[in-house]
């Protein structure tokens, strides 16, 4: 055998090599991303809540919604939920929000909880346009009165509509700079990241906002590193504002310090200027 089949030899078993990795890299982030759940731990009626239950299409499948009414004529929280869950682990927030007077839509995205479908990364951010079609063209939500809260990976898809729809403001609370710094930090002394899809990046999205963006961390939070709150921050024009919540991990800052959470809120929406 010459060298120079050698050589081919060589440099395509790399190739078919370095396929079957990032094949398999992409295939474990889709595994690895969500975690569907469809079991429900609480009823809104323990929490004192008694929203509507509705379906709207997404991707040609039932997803499934609760639309809880607060004040007449206050602003609308659309509630775009993180990677693992159902609208059953958010009700306590969801509590705070709808005593604040706000009202509150949440949806489960395809293949959690009562929603058709399968989990994949294209309907997770598919699903948070369709909610919003949902709310404005269906319900007829003014946009101008939607803030769209992104919660952890939530953040992802929370960005990509409020730069593509007309909203009155963006919450992110917790969300990360990419799944490839995500990568970075899990395994920082192997180059997993080079594996990983740069589909799902927050920090051009951020830099790209056109509408007034508040961020929210705990400064425990041992999930996603709270670096990326602030990064994401500092990427971010202006109006913008960031609450740092001492003490509090991933999901539990409206209970560490109610006053704080609930009040950053409340300002952010215009609620403490309503109220006086």
């Amino acid at each position: 055998m010459s060298w120079k089949k050698s050589a081919l030899n060589a440099a395509s078993g790399f190739f078919l090599l370095l396929a079957a990795a990032l094949a398999l890299g992409r295939w474990h982030e889709t595994n690895s991303l969500l975690h569907p759940s469809h079991g429900y731990d609480y009823s809104p009626s323990e929490f004192g809540l008694a929203p509507e239950e509705v379906f709207f299409s997404s991707g040609g499948k039932k997803v499934h919604g609760l639309y809880f009414h607060g004040a007449p004529g206050r602003p609308l929280i659309l509630y775009v939920q993180g990677n693992a869950g159902t609208a059953a682990n958010r009700l306590g927030v969801i509590k705070g929000y709808v005593d604040m007077g706000l009202d509150v839509f949440i949806y489960e995205p395809r293949g959690f909880g009562l929603s058709g479908g399968m989990a994949v990364k294209e309907g997770y951010v598919e699903d948070a346009a369709a909610a919003f079609d949902y709310l404005v063209n269906t319900r007829k939500v003014n946009p101008g009165s939607v803030f769209i809260l992104g919660q952890s990976l939530g953040g992802i898809p929370a960005l990509r509509l409020a730069n593509g729809v007309k909203c009155k403001g963006v919450i992110l609370e917790g969300t990360l700079v990419s799944i490839r710094q995500m990568a970075k930090d899990f395994y920082p002394h192997a180059p997993i990241w080079l594996l990983a899809s740069s589909d799902f990046d927050n920090a051009a999205q951020v830099a790209n906002l056109k509408v007034p963006v508040l961020f929210i961390v705990g400064d425990r939070d041992d999930l996603i590193s709270p670096y990326h709150t602030r990064k994401l921050y500092e990427l971010a024009p202006n109006p913008k504002e960031i609450v740092v919540v001492e003490g509090a991990a991933h999901t539990d800052m409206f209970l560490v310090n109610p006053g704080l959470y609930f009040g950053a809120i409340a300002k952010f929406t215009g609620l403490d200027k309503k109220t006086g």
